[in-house]
């Protein structure tokens, strides 16, 4: 199975306890985005890894009248998704979109892009499927110290002997995206004028029991707690969750940094004008 797949398959796997756990969380940190969007104007807006759906009630109040159209290649996310009213949902590659060539306005990128293994090709699909003068707005993690506690689950999961994190590098490409330099650069790179490109700092106050789910649910933690026979688990569980229980109050608070851009596409090409609708 491809990185990609497999991906696509744990976030299927996880779907529920993403959308109550962890999209509650960063759903807030993409909204700024949102403000400097073209999205009043819009007709029809593309939401790129729109997962369960986080920001669509977002985007549906700043365009009320405008078609969205969200994509995902995990099924068990839009399973989700698919709830919302009004929402268009399909499974797609996001290298390959299977979307006709300039129909949206406004594509929206939350927390995705650094999941591809072609982050370029991903962009150039967005843009052949942006209007000309269409507007993407991309939100990626910057300086991200990680959820609380990570030092804590590193430790129990190792003296446990648990197997290394299974996730491939190659769908983890969060080093290519982390500052706004790197990421109005790789706009460029795909022939997006980027407009503006900056980096937010947020603050998220957990408590433990939240925390513990959180991470046994759909974080690192859980995908190495699996590689432990019955026993070996139960005892590193116990170990977490008592060094958990020890962080002081200002030691549970998630302090991401967070990136952002927004980019205008360019006039099509001659090949682009040509093109046809995918299958």
């Amino acid at each position: 199975m491809d990185p990609s797949r497999e991906l696509a398959a744990e976030y299927s796997a996880k779907a529920s306890a993403y959308a109550a756990h962890w999209a509650p969380v960063i759903g807030p940190m993409a909204l700024p985005l949102l403000k400097r969007l073209p999205l009043a104007e819009a007709a029809c807006i593309l939401d790129l890894g729109t997962g369960t759906g986080a920001l669509v009630p977002a985007l549906r109040a700043a365009a009320p009248g405008a078609r969205i159209v969200g994509v995902d290649r995990s099924e068990g996310m839009l399973r989700i998704a698919g709830r919302i009213e009004g929402l268009a949902c399909a499974v797609m590659d996001a290298q390959q979109l299977a979307l006709r060539s300039q129909a949206f306005d406004v594509a929206l990128l939350a927390f995705v892009l650094f999941h591809f293994p072609r982050p370029e090709q991903a962009l150039l699909e967005v843009r052949r499927v942006l209007r000309p003068g269409g507007a993407v707005g991309v939100v990626t993690w910057g300086d991200d110290p990680g959820v609380p506690g990570l030092e804590v689950w590193a430790e129990a999961l190792d003296r446990a002997g648990a197997a290394p994190d299974p996730r491939a590098a190659s769908v983890m490409q969060h080093a290519r995206t982390d500052t706004p330099h790197k990421l109005a650069a790789l706009l460029r790179q795909t022939a997006f004028r980027c407009e503006q490109a900056w980096c937010e700092r947020f603050s998220y106050r957990w408590t433990v029991p939240p925390l513990m789910t959180l991470q046994l649910g759909c974080g690192a933690a859980g995908r190495r707690l699996a590689s432990l026979a019955p026993q070996a688990r139960a005892e590193c569980l116990r170990r977490a969750r008592a060094g958990l229980s020890r962080l002081a109050p200002h030691a549970l608070v998630y302090r991401p940094q967070v990136v952002f851009a927004v980019a205008r596409s360019g006039a099509a090409t001659a090949a682009e004008r040509r093109g046809t609708a995918l299958a």
